[in-house]
This record gives structure tokens, sequence and C-alpha cells, in this order.
């Protein structure tokens, strides 16, 4: 029997030389229709395209897979066209909503969807990858394409023998190693993206044209009409023989399953060309009945080049969760760690998920294994599986064993590096949690200037020393950040290479150890197909998170959960809103730390220089500037303004955003220059301004700064004051000329002078360093607690010698023009700065939402009844809202980095009527997995185009229509944007398209439009003003500038006002409570707990115990804070209580000797049990309740007085065994 196919005798003949894979399509060009039908045509073109998918393979994958992906897309049009039991949808007629068509789905074989759906991604792959992809995907996409058309000219070729068709298993041997069908067309293409995308462009419009003259001459030709009819009859009776015949094809579902795991496994490098890479068979299972034998097969080994089983993966259906093959694969494991000798590492997945299980631990090496399952998003590479086994007896431990089953730290850390007592501090609690708690994640949380940065270069020198660690990731929110961290890092811990990461970066050229990036470099580069990307999931064994509070948002979730290395976050003051919830990135309880530093302490420590704070009122930014109080001549100049036309005031709000006035601005530069006691602070002698930053509005205000500068104080030759924003492209050479060398301060040269005055924006609010800064300036409102908190870091830094030998730097002036210090004074919190959903994120959820209310309705049949034409309106919106929906879903590309991890959730989602009737397990599934995720959808048809504008319009419609579902009215805000939105669109008339829409337009300005509205008719308003935004997306209101006499009001030294936030002391005391209830064990706590008595070594090892428990460095705040300066041992006590034989023991003596009726016996049963509940009896508390409930005059109205004088003393005996024995005696 030939490869290939079993035909009718002639086919056989003419095909005896097999020059092809797809030559069985012959039988469906051979319809006996005396005219070319559309059947025949379309499957010549589509066998023309899956040849060229096949002649390429080799040749040029890129190819292979575009032509794939091609054919299967004429194909499934085909079908549709064909079909007369299909209907194409409305809308959305994409490749990936036909497929997930629901008729569609069940005319396919068994487990030929996931076929589809990997012809789909390869070919994805290769018009937008930026590389050729690699062969071994283009043959996989062939060899599926091949099991889909077999299906597909089997299921609708009229007239054809079935019992004698029959196609045999891909042939690779025969694929041609030149190209040599449409050589122009892939000449044209070959290796280049922009030409796939021309010859993508250029089919899809050819097919276009050809469908639609072929239904246009069906239509105009009655006997072309019939014929077709007459086609699709015999296609629908082949379709029908198909189905009642067996197929006895074999379609290898297996492989198609396992292609998913094997692509995971060749980004990591794992080529798994050997027999044993595949079911290798190991011996010692446990014996069943099921296998009597105890013999194995392990899915896939991942074998070292020196023969050692480095890995096992244990691969389950896709259908199941990865943690059913959990104890599989631990057995398989404990057979090939007999065979080899060396514990392999335990990877258990389905295909979508994966788990890694490092599980190794031995007496000796207990600390170095017996980690537990964790989710990573593949899997290691050779040499990253062979270091990680190597550690697990190389890694240096950090702790050896002392006294009172306390761990001692041994480790040595550089005082070059850090020097002072909460640095190391903190490196302990990091090593502590990676060491003994096995925990892989950690938060530092250290007040601005206390040297986060030298904590982490040490801490990451610790882990080098100790071979924890070879490849680090630092990750920062901007360019001037990293490239201070990368200048930290060469000078401190120079033998590690570094390197700024950049777009350009390649996988073949990764030189250094440690690299920095910004989130957005990462994130685009981990967006890149899979075989493009630089790093993979194990490569860098330590990721650092810099400032923490303004990066670790919901976009950039995904690259730490995409690395597989310990984390750790460095942050002055986290943000806890829900969205940006930084404790719950690090999987640390909220408000609870790995360690912290606060701001007070620093201060109290002087680790920290406080702030003189100056607030300075000008009666311009404090009151706003009013026409009828300027002077004449300043009245006539804001008449000249053709801005300020038809206005009375100009409010304070407007002030240095909207009318920037140059006296306001000269007198704070006259505040700053000044000598006297409210000026800025000089440096060098008192001739030179000391550094400044001025924080500006926006990058009008600061540029308008600098021009005020210059004018007044021109001697400087526009040198002094500086504008330092994103906007400036060359913003670090200036941040450079700003910061200066610290090791080797310069006189300032006033014949050649530098940067002295910073006026930046943004860029320098958050992590820039010069310690020399002795002047902020706040010419901008503030109202977040962090971000303000941040901009008084920048002056907080010591300085050494700063205005002479021995003469340091003690405090910095910040001259607050805003109301800043007096806002959060009476706001400490400040407002509140919860995480931003994106307005994609929000229009998608409020479109479920607003499904799901729709559902309701239509569901109600009362009102179906009595408003049959509006429910059939309504039903027509949630459809279209559903449709959208489903196509923004389907453009998502399963194997981007952020999506992947979601994929399961994901699919179903494809299937267009999964959509319908959404539940709350739906709306929950679309919510919290699927909403915030990217999608590469274009868009849904010619009123839905994408624009920031437009989809503001249609998050404040939607929230419209949501309130008249819920509440029964529109919110009066949204009305009232939407009017003005009207009328800016009325202003703009001139233009074709808002002039047909102006009718509506101006109606909506009316009060009559808004008294019936409705759903649909808001829905009708959505679709015709969303795409006229792009009119207003460019309007920007100009800006004024004055010269009108501003008033300064006054100048108040208001220090002492504003202290900075700490993290909650109570959360402290909870971490140390927490603590004691777990180590109850412990011979202090069980003294106390079993009225012992104790000693002050007793007390001194539990005391610090309970410090480096709750994480606190300051001892004294601890002890004020958390003791509440109650006794150590009166604190535990109340804690764990009192153990009840020893309370019945403590009162044995006083029982024993006298005898005592039922009420007395029961009186001293309550005290007993108040001392097992609470641990000590203050005495005052024996004259209140309960003690008193029996009888008002509690002991005394039991017993005798030298009765009550014994119990008392029984009781303050339990209270003295709190304290230690010297203090009893004295």
């Amino acid at each position: 029997m030939e490869k290939g196919c079993l035909m009718s005798e002639s086919v056989n003949q003419s095909s005896s030389i097999q020059t092809s894979n797809f030559v069985f399509f012959e039988v469906a060009l051979n319809t006996q229709s005396v005219l070319v039908d559309v059947f025949s045509t379309r499957c010549a073109e589509i066998q023309t395209r899956a040849q060229n998918a096949e002649s390429n393979i080799k040749i040029d994958p890129r190819i292979a897979g575009f032509y794939a992906r091609n054919a299967l897309e004429l194909m499934v049009d085909t079908v549709f066209d064909i079909d007369k039991w299909l209907t194409r949808p409305r809308h959305d007629a994409t490749l990936m909503s036909l497929i997930h068509d629901k008729d569609f789905k069940q005319n396919l074989t068994s487990n030929l969807f996931p076929k589809l759906k990997l012809i789909i991604k390869v070919g994805n792959e290769a018009v937008h990858s930026k590389t050729s992809i690699p062969q071994r995907d283009a043959l996989q996409a062939v060899k599926e394409l091949h099991h889909v058309l077999y299906w597909f000219v089997r299921t609708y070729t009229p007239s054809l023998d079935r019992g004698q068709f029959m196609v045999q298993p891909f042939d690779v041997s025969i694929i041609s190693q030149k190209v040599a069908i449409d050589s122009n067309l892939v000449t044209k293409a070959v290796s280049s993206i922009k030409r796939v995308k021309e010859l993508e462009t250029q089919l899809a419009e050819s097919d276009k044209i050809k469908r639609d003259e072929y239904l246009n001459t069906i239509q105009e030709n009655q006997q072309l009409k019939a014929d077709n009819q007459a086609l699709l009859t015999q296609i629908e009776q082949a379709k029908r023989a198909a189905y009642e015949q067996a197929d006895p094809h074999n379609y290898n579902e297996v492989e198609t399953r396992d292609y998913l795991i094997d692509s995971l496994l060749y980004e990591a490098g794992w080529e798994l060309k050997n027999k044993r890479d595949r079911e290798y068979p190991v011996t010692g299972m446990p014996i069943s009945t099921a296998n009597p034998k105890g013999n194995g097969f392990v899915d896939y080994v991942l074998w070292g080049d020196d023969g050692t089983a480095l890995a096992v993966v244990e691969a389950k259906k896709t259908t199941l969760n990865p943690e059913n093959g959990q104890q599989q694969a631990k057995l398989y494991a404990d057979c090939l760690e007999k065979e080899c000798g060396v514990r392999p590492v335990i990877f258990f997945t389905n295909g979508y998920e994966t788990r890694l299980w490092d599980d190794f631990q031995s007496n000796e090496q207990a600390v170095h294994g017996g980690y537990a399952p964790r989710a990573v998003q593949g899997f290691y590479s050779r040499s990253e599986l062979e270091l990680l086994i190597k550690r697990r007896h190389d890694r240096g431990t950090f702790f050896s064993d002392g006294v009172w089953n306390k761990k001692s730290f041994t480790a040595e850390i550089s005082n070059e590096i850090t020097n002072r007592y909460y640095q190391k501090a903190a490196i302990t609690h990091i090593l502590d949690d990676f060491e003994n708690d096995h925990q892989r994640k950690a938060l530092l949380v250290m007040a601005t200037g206390t040297g986060k940065t030298r904590t982490v270069i040490s801490l990451v020198d610790l882990l080098l020393k100790n071979d924890w660690i070879k490849n680090v990731l630092f990750l920062a929110d901007r360019n001037a950040l990293l490239t201070q961290a990368k200048k930290n890092f060469v000078k401190l811990l120079p033998r590690i290479s570094c390197s700024v990461l950049d777009s350009s970066q390649s996988k073949d050229n990764i030189a250094s150890r440690l690299y920095f990036s910004t989130y957005p470099t990462m994130k685009n580069l981990l967006d890149r197909a899979a075989d493009e990307r630089p790093f993979g999931v194990g490569h860098f064994d330590l990721v650092i998170v810099d400032e923490a509070h303004r990066s670790v948002y919901s976009k950039y979730r995904q690259i730490f959960e995409y690395f597989d290395g310990y984390l750790v976050g460095l942050t002055a003051t986290p943000k806890e809103e829900v969205e940006k919830d930084t404790y719950g990135i690090f999987a640390l309880q909220k408000g609870m730390p790995t360690y912290a530093y606060e701001e007070a302490s620093a201060y109290d420590e002087k680790y920290l220089v406080p702030p003189t704070k100056i607030s300075v009122a000008t009666k311009f930014i404090r009151e706003g500037i009013k026409y009828k109080e300027l002077s004449e001549e300043e009245q006539k100049e804001w008449e000249n303004k053709a801005e300020l036309e038809d206005r009375e005031e100009v409010l304070p709000s407007e002030v240095n955003k909207f009318l920037f006035n140059e006296d306001t601005a000269e007198k704070m530069f006259a505040q700053l220059m000044s000598k006297d006691e409210h000026g800025g602070i000089h440096v060098e002698g008192g001739d030179v301004i000391g550094k400044t930053i001025v924080f500006a509005a926006n990058n009008d205000h600061a540029l308008f700064l600098e021009k005020v500068f210059n004018k007044s104080y021109q001697k400087w030759a526009g040198k002094l004051a500086r504008v330092i924003t994103f906007k400036e492209t060359y913003a670090q050479s200036l941040i450079d000329e700003f910061s200066g060398d610290e090791n080797n301060r310069k006189d300032f040269d006033p014949k050649n002078p530098t940067c002295r005055i910073a006026i930046s924006v943004d860029m320098l609010d958050t992590g820039i360093d010069v310690p020399e800064v002795v002047n902020l300036v706040f010419f901008k409102v503030i109202r977040s607690k962090v971000k303000f908190t941040q901009m008084i870091g920048r002056g907080t830094r010591l300085c050494k010698d700063l205005f002479g030998p021995g003469d340091n730097k003690t405090t910095f002036k910040v001259f607050d023009y805003c109301q800043n210090f007096e806002y959060f004074d009476a706001n400490p919190k400040g407002v509140s700065v919860g995480g931003s959903t994106p307005i994609s994120q929000q229009v998608f959820e409020k479109r479920v939402k607003l499904s799901t209310l729709l559902n309701h309705c239509l569901d109600d049949e009362k009102f179906m009844a009595e408003q049959p034409e509006y429910c059939e309106r309504l039903s027509e919106l949630n459809n279209y809202q559903l449709d959208m929906l489903h196509h923004l879903v389907g453009g998502m590309n399963l194997d981007n980095f952020i999506v992947r991890p979601k994929r399961q959730s994901v699919e179903p989602f494809l299937e267009r009527d999964h959509w319908n009737n959404i539940d709350d397990s739906k709306f929950t599934e679309l919510e919290s997995h699927i909403s915030d995720l990217p999608t590469e959808a274009e868009p849904f048809n010619a009123d839905e185009q994408l624009n920031n504008l437009s989809n503001r319009f249609d998050n404040i419609i939607l929230t419209m229509q949501l309130a008249i579902l819920e509440k029964g009215m529109i919110p009066e805000p949204n009305r009232i944007r939407v009017m003005e939105f009207a009328q800016l669109l009325e202003a703009k008339s001139t233009i074709p398209a808002i002039q047909a829409q102006l009718e509506l337009i101006q109606d909506i300005q009316t009060i009559e439009f808004w008294q019936d509205i409705n759903l649909v008719m808001l829905e009708d308003v959505r679709k015709r003003l969303r795409n006229l935004m792009f009119a207003l997306d460019k309007d920007k209101k100009e800006v004024v500038y004055t010269n009108f006499e501003d008033e300064v009001q006054g100048v108040t030294n208001v220090t002492g006002i504003f202290s900075n936030p700490t993290v909650d002391l109570a959360q402290y005391r909870k971490k140390i409570e927490l603590y004691i209830q777990d180590h109850q064990d412990q011979l202090t706590i069980q003294k106390l707990k079993r009225n012992k008595a104790i000693t002050q070594a007793d007390l001194d090892v539990l005391d610090g115990l309970l410090l480096d428990a709750s994480g606190m460095a300051d001892i004294n705040t601890y002890r004020e804070k958390i003791l509440k300066e109650k006794p150590l041992g009166a604190f535990i006590r109340e804690l764990v209580g009192l153990d009840l034989n020893a309370a019945k023991e403590a009162f044995s003596d006083f029982l024993d000797e006298g005898v005592y009726n039922t009420d007395q016996i029961q009186f001293v049963n309550q005290v007993i049990n108040y001392l097992v509940d609470n641990g000590v009896l203050d005495m005052a508390q024996i004259f209140e309740p309960p003690f008193t409930d029996q009888h008002g005059e509690s002991a005394y109205g039991f017993f005798d007085e030298s009765t009550v004088v014994e119990l008392f003393g029984a009781i303050r005996k339990v209270n003295a065994n709190t304290e230690v024995e010297d203090s009893q005696s004295a």
C-alpha cells in the first residue's frame, strides 16, 4: 500500500509517485458537475495552499506556518458557505469566532478542535514573530492541517466512496527541500514579517473578491443558482453519509495534547530527541492489583549531560488539575533517585498549568530543600536544573543552632556595604525567612533615605558568596532609578557584571549576571514569541523590585509570576488598596512586611535629617485671582487675554495649571534665594544656594518657572536652574550634573555654574538620591500621602561636611506654597489612591454586568408581555454586547505570557454560546480572570473604533445604562458630562462627521431629550457619537501667562504639624501574639503558663526571641508600643493564660486548710477560672464583676477577714511568678 491515500484506480495511477501528503485532495476536485462549482474551486485553492505550507517546512518555516493557517481559514470559510446547517455569525466573522461557533464545533470529529487552535497559533506567530518560527512548529502545524483537511474532504465530498478513502500518516520524508510551488510569492515573503503580512492581505482580498463575485453570479444566473442548490444538497447527503459510517482514521490526539507540553519544554531548550526522554521505564513503584510488578513509565525525564535524571515531568490530561499527577510524579522521582543516586526535581502539568516541586530533604542539608509545590510558567533549562540540584549541597547556611532552640545568625555582613544595625537586621530577617522558613518572597519597608539599595546590595553579596543565587534582575519604573542603582552596585559590588536592558536584548547575548530593567522593557521582552524571549522562567534566581509601592500594579504583576526566583521588594510606603496590595504580591499579611525601619526611628536615631517646614501663603494660590480686585492696568491686561474673555475670576485650582503668573513665580524664587531666616539654605559660607528641587505642576509650568528664574537671575546664564522632566531627551545627563559625585564634592564655580536648582514634575519625586539637597519647594498640590512622603524624602539623607569640615547637614527646608502640610494635618491618610482600573477593563466588566441585568429583564414574562417591541430591542442590545465581548476574548493571544496562565479560564469563552445566560460563576470568572487580560482583537466593526476618549464615552454610557436597570434613573453627573461632550462637539461642527450627527448633538443638550431616556436610546447615542471623540482628543486648554502683582500673606514655620505614617503597630503586636501561641513549648513560656518561678536569663532569652519575631528594629518602640511598658512575664501570661492544673495547685493549700461551703468553693473556682483565662488577676479587679455578681462585697461576703488575707496571698503569689525571683524578694 502506498503512503498517501487509496482512491479510485485512475487517481492512484496518476499518483504512483507521491510528491505531497495532500494528493488525497484530488478526489474533491473530480466532482461530476458540468459547471465549475464552488466546492471543487475552493478545494483546489485549499490544496495549493496546503502544499505551499508543506513544501516550505524545511525552506522557510514562517511561510509554512502562514500557509497552514491560511489554508485552514479558507477551509473554514468554505464550510460555512456549503454547509446548510451553519449560519455565519452576524457581527464577528474572524477565524477564531468561526471555529468557536457551537454548530461548527459539533461538526468536528472528537479531539479535532485542539488541532485547529494549534494551526492558528503557529500561523499567528508566523505573521507577528520578529524571527522565523522553529521548523518543528511549522511541521506540527502542517501535520495537524493534514488531519483537518482529511476530515474536511471525507465529510463534504459528494459521491465519495468512504469505504475505500483512507489516508496514510503524514510522511515527513517526502517534504520538498526546495521551493516548488508558488515560488514568486514565497520568494517575496521569505523571512520578512512585512512581506508575510502583505501576502496575508493579498490573499484575503483575493478570497473576498472571488467569494463576492461567485455569490453575485449565482444570484443573477438562475441556472447557476439551481446547480448550486443541487450541489449543496449533494454535500448535505455526503455529510450525512460521513456521520453514518465509522471513521477509521487515527487523528493522533495524544500527539496534539503532548505538543502543548513539548512546546514548553522546547522553550527551555529540551529537544527530546532520545527515546529515553519519553515514556522512560522505571521499577520500584508500589505494588497493586493494577500494577502487580511495580513497573511504571515516566512521561518525560529531563537528563543531565552525565546521564543523571534532573527532573521528571508527569503529564495529565488537559481536563484534569495538574495536582492529580503530584503523587505519581513523586513516586517516579523515588524510583529515579534510587537508579541515579540523585533526587530529581518534580514537575507535574496538564499543558495549561505547571507545578514545580523540589522536595529534596536530608538530615544534613534540610535547609536546602523541602519546598512546597509552586506554580511556574514553564520548565527550567538543563543548566538551571543542574545548578538547582548542585546548590542542594553547595549552598552555604546563614544560621546555626543556638541555645533555647534559637537559630543564630553566623554569616558575616560586609561593613563596607552596610554598617547600620537596622540594615543588618533587615538582611537577617530576609535570610531567616529564606533559609529557616523556606519562604521565597520578602518585603522591606524602610524609610526614604535609610539605605534600601545598600541593604539589598549587601543581601545580594551574601547570597552570591553562599551560592544561593547566580543571576539577578533589578526592576524599577524609571531609567533614572536603574542608572542610580547600577552605579551603586558597580561601586559596592564590582565583582558582579551589570547591564541595563533595552528592547534590543536577544536570547543569544546574555553576558551579564545582574540586569537592570524598567517594567515596560521587561514586559515587552516577555511579550515576544516564546522562542525569542531572552530569559526563561528559571533564569533569574533573585528578582528585586525597587520602589514597590509605585510599581507592583496589576499590569506588571505577571513579570514576577513569570520568573521563579526569590522575590524581594523595596519600598518606603506600601499601598494596601485591593488592586495594588503590595503585601499580597509578596504573600505577606496586610500591614506586616518582612522587616520595617520607620521614619520616626530614623529621625530619633539620627539616620535621617529632619525637615524644617515652612508654609508660604500667597494670595493668588490660596484665593485665586479676581478681576475686580486687580489694578486698572492689570484689568486691561486681563481684557486683552482672549482666554480670560467672559471670566470674572481664575480659581485657586487653576493657578499654575491654566494660568501662570510671573510675579507669583518671582516671589517664590525671591523667598528661596533670600538669606534671612525664612529663606533657602545656602552653602559655601552662605554664598551659594544649596541644591534645591522645585516641584512644578506640569511640564508647561516647569518651563515657565525656568524662564522666570533666568529672567530674574541673568548672571547665571541659564545654567543654575534647569528643567528635568521625562520630556527632556537628555534628562539623565542633567540628573548627573545636579547630583554630582558625593565622594568628590567640588566647590561651586561662579564662572562656570552648574545646575543647583532642579525644576521637576514627576521625575525627581522618588528614588533619586542627592544627599546635598537642602531645599524643597512644593509649587504643586499633592493629595497622595505616599507620594508626599516620598517627595519629602528627597531631602532627608545625611550629608557630612556639607557646610565645611565637621559641619554636617542637620536639617533641610521645605517651602510649601499649596497648603500640603495643612491638608495632611487634617487628612493624615490623604486621598485614597486605590488601584485605578483601566478604562478598557471597566468597559468590559460593565458590559458583562449589563448583560446579566438584561437577562433578568428578558426572563420577566410580565415585562415581556407588556412591552414586546422594547424587549426585542433589549434582546438585540444584549446580543450585541455579548458579540463584542466574545470578539475581544477571541483576540486574546493564548501564548502571551500574561494570558497563558489564564488559558483554561479563557478557552470556554472562545465559544459564542458560552456567553449566553451569564450566571454568577461565569460573571466571577470573567471579572476575576479575564477582564484585565490584553487582547489583540481588531475593532469589532466600523462603529467601535479604538480610541481612549471613545472608551471613556462608552464607560459613561454604560454607567448610565446600568443605573437605569438598577436604580431606575441615571446619575446627574453622568448626564451633565454627556451634555458637555455634546457642547464640545457642536463647537466643531465644521467637521463633516460631526455635521452629520449635529441634530442629535443639539438634542442631547436639551432637558426634553433626557425625560424619557431608555437603554436603547442611550445605546444609539453611544454608537453615533463615540467615533466623534477623536475631535476632542487633541483639545487642550490654552495656557495664559500674566504678570499680576501677587501678595505674600504669610510665611510660617510649621515644623511638627506633619508626621509620616508608620506600619500599623497593632499588626506587630499580633505578630508577637501569634509567635507566642505557636511556641508555647518554649521553656520560659512553659514556666509562666505552669506558674513556675522564672529568672532574668529566662526573660532575656524570650525578650530577644520576641523582638526578632516582631520584625521591629527599635527596642524602645517595641517595649513602649507592643509591651505597653508592661513586664514581659505579665504580658506573656495574659496571652497564654494559666494551666488549669497549675491554677488548682496554687490554691490547693488554701482549700485544704479549711472546710468550705458550696458558695465559698464556687467563689474560689471563679478565681481559678479567671486566672486560667487571663493569666493574672489584678487585686483591684477582685472587687469588680464577675466577682461581685453573687455578693456585692466580693470575697468579704463569703470569708472572714483572715481567710480573705490568705486567699489574696495565694492570688498575689500567682501574679508574682510572672516576675523574676530577684524582683520578688526585693
